[in-house]
């Protein structure tokens, strides 16, 4: 099981990541998920929560804690989240086993499915 700062940290190296993509990644993003999204990510074996908002196709920094009123909520364990992000498993795949579970509104979760 990772640590919660292994989380965090991992979580922070996604944020700087997508900050640093190119201005057609983050155009696509923006284009894919309407602005501003607040995304909460519950990491179910830590019982730990965390979000941010995602806005122009970038991501603000990173909050501890729940978000007030989410547009989208992600789940998962530790390892998987940590696993997902180093790119060792599958978001969708992920997805579809159960390993990571999402909320959203049908729009915006069709969205993400483009994105996929």
């Amino acid at each position: 099981m990772a640590t919660a700062r292994t989380v965090e940290k991992k979580l922070n190296d996604l944020i700087r990541r997508l900050d640093e993509a190119p201005q057609e990644a983050q155009a696509n993003l923006s284009r894919a998920l309407s602005n501003p999204r607040i995304i909460e990510i519950a990491v179910t074996d830590l019982d730990t929560r965390y979000w941010t908002q995602l806005s122009n196709g970038r991501f603000d920094e990173l909050h501890p804690g729940s978000a007030k009123d989410p547009h989208i909520r992600v789940s998962a364990a530790s390892d998987d989240l940590v696993e997902m992000i180093d790119g060792n498993k599958n978001l969708f795949s992920s997805y579809l086993s159960g390993h990571i579970k999402i909320q959203a509104s049908l729009s915006d979760l069709l969205s993400m499915r483009k994105l996929l």
